[in-house]
């Protein structure tokens, strides 16, 4: 019988440090969006993967399940967690495995051998700091990441990495104006920076300037970082994130801006 359609329940559990999603209900356009952003929150959790159990989920269409690389596709480049899927279904895995999905979203035939494939996992280091939505904090954001990238041995990255962490601090002062943390994060080589605030919206990013150093916005996010994005919080707010995978970038694009070790932004 088919289950009520624009309802999906969703609940999980932690196995071997891997989360496993069981869906119960009908995926259909109603369920695609709270599916997605279901998974997308729970990736922010940073397991060793993310499980989808489907054996309990109806297909409205077979393009419905696209959702499941539209949600590797989001955090592939930071947090970096891997999403597998699990039918019992023979004809399903089939399906699943011999279509474009598979090629991003690995599908096992159990949970088991979901967690087996699941790779151990590099480590993660990771700092955080908490701060009111006032903007003299962005002068101790800068510090903290100025600290955080000399106690990790990231000099090379600490002036790209002020460049990001300002933009995104200050974007959240301006725009969310709720309390924010930065997260810093080195996993695989790449150092992420990602602010958590309250506020849902996604920011925008807008081309041109103010006339204010750090008026360029989001636009120095996307010169400079490999990859940056927004995800939704569990807790009905955003995480805005960004991923350096090198050396400084932004001078060499840019060598009239002045970016020296002591930042020249207000402060």
């Amino acid at each position: 019988m088919t289950k009520e359609a624009g309802r999906v329940e969703i609940t999980h559990e932690e196995l071997d440090g891997c989360l496993v999603v069981y869906l119960d209900g009908t995926l259909d356009s109603l369920t695609y969006g709270a599916v997605r952003d279901s998974l997308l929150t729970l990736a922010l959790e940073e397991p060793r993967a993310i499980i989808a159990v489907l054996s309990r989920l109806d297909v409205g269409h077979e393009s419905f399940l696209g959702v499941f690389s539209s949600v590797w596709m989001r955090v592939n480049e930071w947090p970096d967690v891997p999403i597998f899927l699990v039918t019992t279904d023979n004809d399903r895995r089939t399906m699943l495995a011999h279509s474009a999905i598979a090629r991003f979203v690995p599908v096992h035939a159990g949970i088991a051998q979901a967690i087996g494939a699941a790779k151990g996992g590099s480590p993660r280091r990771r700092r955080l700091a908490v701060y009111p939505p006032v903007l003299m904090v962005s002068a101790s954001a800068r510090d903290f990441v100025r600290e955080t990238c000399q106690a990790w041995q990231l000099e090379a990255w600490t002036a790209d990495a002020l460049c990001l962490a300002s933009e995104l601090v200050e974007n959240a002062i301006e725009h969310a104006r709720t309390d924010l943390e930065l997260r810093l994060e080195l996993h695989r080589g790449t150092l992420a920076i990602a602010v958590r605030d309250g506020n849902p919206a996604h920011p925008v990013l807008r081309q041109g300037h103010g006339g204010r150093p750090h008026g360029y916005g989001l636009q120095i996010v996307a010169d400079l970082a490999k990859a940056w994005g927004c995800l939704p919080d569990r807790h009905g707010g955003k995480v805005t994130w960004a991923v350096l995978t090198a050396g400084p970038r932004w001078l060499e694009r840019h060598p009239a801006w002045p970016v020296p070790a002591e930042h020249p932004w207000p402060r």
